[in-house]
């Protein structure tokens, strides 16, 4: 009993001491509930002017309900139905979502997540004629770092895409387990890339009937880690003319390809030349040369004469780790693996 016993001559504890750190904790709330109405209507505001200033300039953007919620741990815009279509100067292409969401911090309005619920239609024209996509994913979402010079860092992961073809040209691609696109744009005006893709699967009579029977019809594995240096001079027009005469070059760090019999990676620098087909030059360390050979004499990438000149060139070529290492060359408009000529590329438009 002694303990709840107040010594004698103690003063007893003020009511006040005893409720100032919850009316402190409730003005704090207050103050930040006003400043989050404050911001959510701001988010609203900055999206609304961002529509028009795209209308402006030819686009046509519609959506249903527009709302932001998240209090209050974040701020979180929610469209529904949005839909976009592109001007003709910009390719005349049309996309539909059943929803899209953007969440930022409180803290940093400079970086948001973009979610994509609900199947994508996308229109577009595809070998001169209207095609029309479905395009549907466990899993949609971007990653958007910007600051008052515009976009630095933008990021893309896609679980389990399924693209269908509803009218024109097949898609090539018709499913992919996982895709993750990183880009960062630095002070050097050089956009680095990395791209990862998992289980690719081609669409069915898309790949020729050979090439099919020898690789398989789906890629376990395209990675890419590189940059492209003159980046403005592409972003801004997307003319390929324009790069070439700043002096752009993709440079290509790190490269690999699984697909099928195809084990290899590669590192070099790409260019385009007066014609703007690309040029350059690549070093590909292939696990397996003999598998990968066979593979490509029986889907009719390279003649079996070339084929035996393949294996020679392997057989003296460099070891270096997983591989022998042989040089893939664009010239001319021709690609060519070692001595052997294995396809050809045309005018980057």
């Amino acid at each position: 009993m002694m303990g709840f016993l107040r010594p004698a001559g103690a003063a007893a504890p003020s009511r006040a001491r005893m409720i100032a750190p919850f009316a402190i904790l409730l003005v704090v709330l207050a103050i930040y509930t006003v400043y989050w109405m404050y911001a959510a209507g701001q988010v609203r505001g900055w999206t609304e002017r961002w529509i028009e200033s795209q209308e402006a300039v030819g686009y046509d953007i519609d959506h249903a309900r527009m709302r932001v919620g998240g209090y209050p741990l974040r701020f979180t815009l929610d469209v529904a139905a949005p839909e976009i279509a592109a001007p003709q100067g910009e390719g005349g292409w049309q996309a539909r979502f059943d929803r899209l969401s953007a969440s930022a911090m409180p803290w940093n309005f400079n970086h948001w997540i973009v979610t994509l619920g609900g199947p994508m239609t996308l229109a577009v024209e595809a070998d001169g004629a209207p095609a029309l996509y479905r395009a549907d994913a466990a899993d949609a979402r971007l990653s958007v770092n910007s600051s008052g010079e515009g976009t630095q860092r933008i990021g893309i992961e896609l679980e389990n895409l399924v693209i269908d073809t509803i009218d024109g040209p097949v898609s090539p691609v018709m499913a992919m387990q996982r895709l993750d696109l990183t880009g960062i744009l630095n002070d050097a005006d050089e956009l680095s890339t990395r791209f990862e893709a998992q289980n690719v699967r081609f669409s069915a009579g898309t790949l020729e009937p050979e090439l099919a029977a020898a690789f398989g019809p789906t890629a376990s594995l395209v990675r890419f880690d590189g940059a492209v240096t003159a980046w403005s001079a592409l972003a801004t027009e997307g003319d390929a003319r324009d790069w070439a005469r700043s002096g752009g070059e993709l440079r290509i760090g790190a490269a690999q390809l699984v697909w099928g019999p195809a084990s290899l990676g590669g590192t070099g620098e790409i260019q385009l030349d007066t014609m703007l087909r690309p040029a350059g030059r690549l070093s590909v360390v292939i696990s397996d040369p003999e598998s990968l050979v066979e593979a490509m004499v029986e889907a009719r990438l390279v003649q079996s004469g070339q084929g035996d000149a393949l294996r020679l060139a392997a057989m003296m070529a460099p070891r270096r780790d997983g591989g022998v290492a042989l040089p893939l060359r664009f010239q001319d408009g021709g690609i060519f693996l070692g001595p052997a000529r294995i396809g050809s590329v045309g005018a980057i438009d």
